[in-house]
């Protein structure tokens, strides 16, 4: 489902380059569920950032489902993300002045879909992530849990193919965060989805179905395992 060859991603930081990934290459699956992990500067986030078609890289190529999404230009990547992926972020990136519900169903509307169906897919997801009742509330009568939940439901209200989550768990304490992983990992079975976090978190990397180690840009491990 998703091919990464050879990337080749450079950073000018001052008079210094500082090498983000030296030729990374993977392969992951439809629906796996998968960490991509190791300390900061190990170059997780930018690899997240490049199949996320966020960043730009410098050599090499990214395929999902067999399309170069590294070739398209910044308008054909944006339509790309809005139409096949979804994110989750550690510090939520909900807008404040809407509440779970327009949170939600904000995505959907930029799909110009038909209120009836924006209506019912928003309220059958937010059921889902244990919102019910709460679609009236803004971020700021949310815990931090209760909002990560909004940004899973929006992730997800789309039925994206692949959902990136970068630090899903850092601005939570560990029980939540268990929660918003049995979550996330009840939806990956659910749904199909494939999901890869980047994290440093080691609760998410024993969560995960498959751990991939970065250091310095280089992938040092690839395990899979049972969970």
């Amino acid at each position: 489902m998703i091919k990464v060859e050879q990337v080749v991603r450079d950073y000018q930081a001052g008079e210094t380059v500082v090498k983000a990934l030296k030729g990374v290459s993977l392969e992951i699956g439809d629906g796996e569920f998968v960490s991509i992990a190791g300390p900061s500067g190990s170059g997780k986030t930018t690899l997240l950032n490049l199949i996320g078609c966020i960043d730009a890289l410098d050599s090499g190529e990214i395929l999902i489902d067999g399309v170069k999404v590294t070739s398209m230009d910044k308008k054909e990547k944006t339509t790309y993300r809005r139409n096949n992926l979804g994110f989750i972020f550690q510090t939520y990136n909900l807008i404040p002045v809407l509440s779970a519900y327009e949170n939600v169903s904000f995505v959907l509307s930029i799909l110009n879909l038909p209120e009836a169906e924006i209506h019912q897919r928003t309220m059958a997801i937010l059921r889902e992530v244990g919102l019910q009742g709460m679609e009236d509330r803004r971020p700021s009568r949310l815990s931090g849990g209760q909002q990560q939940r909004i940004a899973i439901a929006r992730a997800l209200v789309k039925n994206p193919r692949i959902v990136l989550a970068d630090e899903p768990t850092a601005n939570l304490d560990s029980k939540t965060g268990q929660e918003i992983l049995k979550l996330m990992k009840a939806m990956n079975e659910k749904y199909h989805t494939t999901f890869i976090f980047s994290t440093h978190d080691q609760m998410v990397m024993d969560f995960a179905d498959r751990l991939i180690l970065l250091h310095d840009g280089n992938i040092i491990s690839d395990e899979r395992r049972s969970v």
